[in-house]
């Protein structure tokens, strides 16, 4: 739809500037208007974004307790909104399968520092053989209404996406809690994904546990 409106609005600032003066500056308003309009479009176009963390780190190492982790997504746009899709972990063996995802449970996620308590039950058991590989996208996933992990009354599910405002840092703010007994849960990448506006930057931070 731009790419047509370029050559218009081209084709009419040329056939300004051969009509009269006084012609030329009661036209000119309306050429202005289209312009403003269509750089407004352009401001409002969205892209896709992908960020990939692939420091990774320790989520809990076995035997030590309770760890909490943290994921912060942050944009630098000045105004604006963007939108977080998917948010990938991929672990590190050993972790699998004796413990795995079974062990990384959501806390709390907050958006533009407003916190809404989405705990979640285990997210995902171990797969069959040793030092095989777990990924899982957190968006979307059960969460529970009672404090038995191992038996978790259902309740509703983690956001399928997050709107933030881009107002100031950490506009996306994800807590976890790790605790394994059996092997040591870490993650090798991280991958966050959605929709920014193309001049803006995404930034991906994760904070390792103990």
């Amino acid at each position: 739809m731009f790419k047509r409106s370029l050559p218009v609005l081209a084709a009419g600032l040329l056939a300004l500037v051969s009509l009269p003066a006084e012609d030329a500056a009661a036209q000119v308003g309306p050429v202005i208007n289209q312009l403003q309009n269509l750089n407004a479009k352009l401001d409002a176009v969205v892209v896709p974004f992908k960020v990939v963390d692939t420091t990774g780190g320790l989520c809990d190492s076995a035997g030590t307790g309770t760890s909490t982790v943290d994921l912060e997504i942050d944009s630098d746009g000045e105004e604006g909104h963007f939108v977080v899709t998917s948010v990938l972990f991929l672990t590190v063996p050993p972790g699998v399968p004796e413990t795995g995802f079974n062990s990384f449970h959501i806390n709390h996620l907050e958006i533009d520092a407003e916190r809404f308590f989405t705990r979640s039950g285990n997210l995902l058991g171990p797969t069959d053989g040793f030092g095989v590989h777990e990924s899982i996208d957190i968006m979307g996933v059960p969460l529970r209404r009672n404090g038995d992990s191992e038996n978790p009354i259902s309740g509703g599910s983690f956001p399928h996406q997050i709107v933030a405002e881009s107002a100031d840092s950490d506009d996306i703010h994800i807590s976890f809690f790790c605790s394994t007994t059996d092997d040591d849960l870490s993650f090798s990448r991280i991958q966050v994904s959605g929709w920014k506006r193309p001049a803006d930057t995404i930034t991906l931070t994760f904070t390792p546990g103990s």
